[in-house]
């Protein structure tokens, strides 16, 4: 036996009648808004959000590495100086060679020596050969001290440019970690105004809901079902 349907239209109409429309859009309107997902403005900022580190990355990360492996050799280079220093100058002082102008430098001093000696009818005594050897020995002494400052010089240059690139790696790791920071910030931020905005509309729907429960139960049709209720109640 075929049962007649009414159509969502036919049931409204008769809502309507009864006066119940409002009564009914409340309850809806109210179980909407206490189980829909809420407005996600957390969820479509985060899917920006979170392309920010990787995009951001390949830009921070090469000075990061570098920093890092310049760190590494300071920290090595620092130690033989602290720790050992005749480490880093046996190492310096092991490269030394004669500079081009030392042997012309040495030929010319001994010659004015002997020359000198000669004039003082000194040529080849003993006086004459020890005047010659303090000559040439402190031709050799300023020849290696002059070669010795100038290693010297470009040990600091090298130990200078290896701290400014680990310099150049701390500020790209701290800036990396500082836009990270905000990051995690914005997206706590946006959680915290998606859940009191969650807990608002929770709490507009309930008072949705129990507006719309009251409208039904104060007509008519809210008391043929209380009297449907307390019949059913009584004859237990």
């Amino acid at each position: 036996m075929a049962q007649n349907q009414m159509s969502d239209e036919q049931i409204t109409k008769l809502l309507n009648m009864f006066g119940y429309g409002s009564g009914a859009a409340g309850i809806g309107g109210g179980l909407y808004n206490l189980f829909s997902g809420g407005p996600g403005i957390a969820k479509e900022a985060n899917k920006y959000l979170n392309q920010i580190p990787g995009a951001m990355q390949p830009y921070y990360q090469p000075y990061m590495n570098a920093g890092q492996n310049a760190m590494g050799q300071l920290m090595g280079q620092y130690g033989q100086l602290t720790g050992s220093t005749g480490d880093v100058y046996n190492k310096l002082a092991g490269g030394y060679k004669e500079s081009p102008g030392y042997q012309t430098a040495l030929k010319q001093a001994m010659n004015a020596v002997s020359n000198q000696a000669a004039a003082g009818g000194m040529a080849g005594s003993p006086q004459a050969q020890l005047q010659s050897a303090d000559v040439a020995g402190g031709l050799a002494q300023k020849d290696f001290g002059d070669y010795m400052s100038s290693m010297m010089g470009l040990y600091g240059t090298g130990l200078s440019g290896l701290s400014g690139i680990n310099q150049m790696g701390y500020d790209a790791s701290t800036g990396y970690g500082n836009m990270l920071g905000s990051i995690l910030g914005q997206q706590a931020q946006y959680g915290a105004m998606e859940k009191a905005m969650r807990n608002q509309q929770r709490g507009q729907g309930m008072g949705q809901l129990f507006g719309g429960l009251g409208t039904l139960a104060a007509g008519p049709l809210g008391g043929y079902f209380g009297s449907m209720m307390g019949n059913a109640m009584g004859g237990r």
